[in-house]
């Protein structure tokens, strides 16, 4: 189906809003999301300026919210109509993930820095050629298609323009506090600027 997408042409280039943009098939274990809202994260801008490896065009994004439009034949959590928060892809398999740290997915890179689907496919196409994903989501776009372990159902009596930043920011900003410098009762911390990753901090 074709959507509308912010696409980024090659490095450093800047976005260019585009209603031509194919967007793949639905796999087993996929959901369809139509966004509502998306985050913009300094990991958005890095990969648009080329401080990360990656292919171009691409489609960025990784903090969306959206609406369920359809889901695949495997799909279990989710049913048209549900209100999703989308985040990175882990695997559910390897060693971290099964320790409860799937921040430190032992395929993080392979599933959401590899600019394609997992099968090696294209999630997004402009006249055939390749355009490359973020996360195996890339929230910057009208509709979206998503693996059911990269969504995380939320309240429909909330607002998802707000809720975005969850996938991605919030979790940053809690988890480094909660994971990394594990504070004890009585301990201090200082937190250094108050956006969406300091706020959750």
């Amino acid at each position: 189906m074709k959507i509308k997408a912010a696409v980024v042409e090659k490095q450093n280039a800047d976005f260019e809003i585009k209603d031509d943009v194919e967007l793949a098939e639905m796999g087993p274990d996929d959901i369809q999301v139509h966004m509502v809202a998306s985050g913009i994260c300094h990991s958005d801008e890095a990969l648009r300026i080329g401080d990360a490896v990656i292919d171009y065009p691409i489609v960025l994004g990784h903090e969306g919210s959206g609406i369920v439009e359809k889901v695949g034949p495997e799909v279990t959590q989710f049913q048209p109509g549900d209100h999703v928060v989308l985040s990175f892809y882990a695997c559910g398999n390897c060693k971290s993930c099964l320790k409860g740290i799937p921040t430190q997915c032992e395929n993080y890179a392979q599933n959401n820095l590899s600019g394609v689907r997992p099968d090696g496919s294209s999630h997004f196409t402009e006249n055939g050629h390749h355009v490359a994903d973020m996360f195996d989501q890339s929230s910057f776009t009208t509709t979206t298609v998503v693996r059911e372990r990269n969504a995380v159902k939320v309240p429909k009596d909330m607002d998802l323009r707000t809720l975005g930043p969850l996938g991605c920011g919030y979790v940053t900003g809690s988890g480094t506090v909660l994971n990394t410098l594990k504070p004890k009762p009585g301990d201090t911390i200082a937190v250094f600027g108050t956006g969406a990753v300091g706020l959750a901090a």
